[in-house]
């Protein structure tokens, strides 16, 4: 790093008002540093409380370790997926507009990250903002490396800055909904066929809600079947492409010969959710040298309308079971789970 290094990360604001007002954003501290103009384009400064990068890179390694030993678990691995995401937060998911002084202004793109420290441009921007004395509340005794920044601007080109300090006395962030993948660990044995309907529920800490949901039905589904019968249209039509024979390939180790696949039909308002196999999630973890492909099954549910008046949704199970089976171990690892509208 040199001087000039140092100069080019820095920003040459042509009009600036320096804030430090603290949001609070369906319960996360949000902290708007600044709004300023450079050309014709307005930006504003938001900070939040990010991961603990230490901790995350500490679960990352052990994780590694027990990848390389052969000792992960799937289900070991699907939830350090889901937990390591607890520990992150994105504030340009969250963020449409501000509304000051009345009027509301959208937000048209951004960019933004952690302050690690090797993120000069970053670190450069915040060194910007204490220099005219800006506040940082909550933050002021968080780790650099914690933190995050979005930069985000308005909808529309300015000559000046629309509006002044003085309207800045009746600001509201205004947020969009979001959709929060979390884990749920509920272990659930059910029989093959239609079920009982019985309201089951776990709890969204996101939300600090319960989520009801209710399991309609329990198939089982010969995936390699239903593939090839499309497959063989496909060579007749001279439509076999290298993508399909790699899809072909994947399909009959998720659904060999005589196995089949477990389709969960549910109901869900609150989000979707995630079922696997027992056996599934027990399994370890095998180390791929070859090329990776990644592809999910969909499912079709038999009605649109569960017995409780929902929309009927599915988890296909991509994981193989004996086709004569009459019940199934499963487990409700993860959710995504969406806030409501407004």
């Amino acid at each position: 790093m040199d001087i000039q290094a140092i100069r080019s990360s820095m920003h040459d604001f042509e009009e600036a008002i320096f804030l430090g007002i603290e949001f609070d954003a369906g319960g996360i501290p949000v902290l708007l540093a600044g709004i300023t103009r450079e050309a014709k384009r307005v930006n504003l400064y938001f900070y939040a409380a990010g991961k603990d990068t230490a901790q995350a890179q500490e679960w990352n390694m052990e994780i590694e370790k027990k990848r390389q030993k052969g000792t992960l678990t799937k289900r070991e691995e699907l939830l350090w997926q889901l937990e390591g995401k607890g520990l992150e937060f994105d504030l340009l998911e969250m963020l449409r507009g501000i509304q000051v002084a009345g009027k509301e202004y959208g937000f048209r793109s951004g960019n933004g990250s952690g302050l690690e420290e090797y993120n000069l441009e970053g670190r450069m921007l915040l060194y910007q903002f204490l220099y005219h004395q800006v506040p940082f509340g909550f933050l002021e005794q968080v780790d650099l490396s914690n933190i995050q920044y979005a930069a985000v601007d308005l909808e529309g080109e300015y000559g000046e800055l629309p509006f002044s300090r003085q309207d800045f006395g009746h600001v509201e962030l205004l947020t969009a909904s979001r959709n929060f993948h979390i884990p749920v660990k509920q272990e659930i044995k059910v029989p093959i066929g239609a079920q009982s309907g019985q309201s089951r529920t776990f709890f969204c800490e996101a939300l600090n809600q319960e989520v009801a949901y209710y399991i309609n039905n329990i198939t089982l589904v010969d995936t390699l079947a239903d593939y090839e019968k499309k497959h063989k249209e496909w060579e007749e039509e001279g439509e076999v492409q290298e993508e399909q024979e790699l899809f072909h390939n994947c399909i009959k180790e998720i659904c060999p010969p005589g196995m089949r696949n477990i389709m969960v039909e549910y109901e869900c308002d609150g989000g979707f959710l995630e079922f696997y196999a027992k056996e599934q999630l027990e399994e370890t973890v095998k180390i791929n040298t070859g090329p990776a492909v990644a592809f999910f099954l969909a499912g079709r549910p038999q009605k649109e309308e569960g017995m409780h008046g929902k929309r009927m949704k599915v988890c296909m199970i991509q994981y193989p079971v004996e086709a004569d089976i009459q019940e199934i171990e499963l487990e409700l690892l993860g959710a995504v789970v969406q806030e409501p509208e407004g």
